[in-house]
């Protein structure tokens, strides 16, 4: 089975509720087609870098899931299309690369260190 990633982008006047459901509703629609949902990311709502059917900012959700064909790729991006909530899309096929680095980010390997870890070091370097 191909991976595959899609972000896209809702229409941020929805409430939030309404955000989650079409999110939720894109999520059912990749399950019913015989997807297999690997991970849904909501990253919040975000400023735009530029003005897209007049709006500033976009609530922004990532997507992560296995398909054992391509085709659902166009059927999904066809009900982005008609979607008039969703601002923009964008769909790209995972390598195998990118699929070990998303199930180590996802286990945590890739965190910041806290900032008193890193002060705690600091600290003990001007000691020495």
């Amino acid at each position: 089975m191909r991976q595959y990633e899609t972000t896209f982008i809702i229409n941020p006047t929805l409430s939030g509720d309404e955000i989650k459901q079409t999110a939720q509703m894109y999520v059912d629609f990749l399950k019913g087609e015989g997807a297999e949902i690997i991970h849904l990311e909501e990253m919040g709502v975000l400023q735009l870098a530029y003005p897209i059917k007049k709006r500033s900012s976009g609530a922004y959700f990532w997507l992560e899931y296995s398909s054992p064909s391509g085709a659902i790729i166009d059927k999904m991006e066809l009900a982005f299309r008609r979607d008039d909530n969703i601002l923009r899309y964008l769909t790209i096929k995972a390598d195998k690369h990118r699929t070990l680095y998303n199930v180590d980010k996802r286990a945590g390997k890739f965190e910041k260190k806290a900032e008193s870890d890193e002060k705690s070091e600091t600290t003990e370097t001007a000691k020495a």
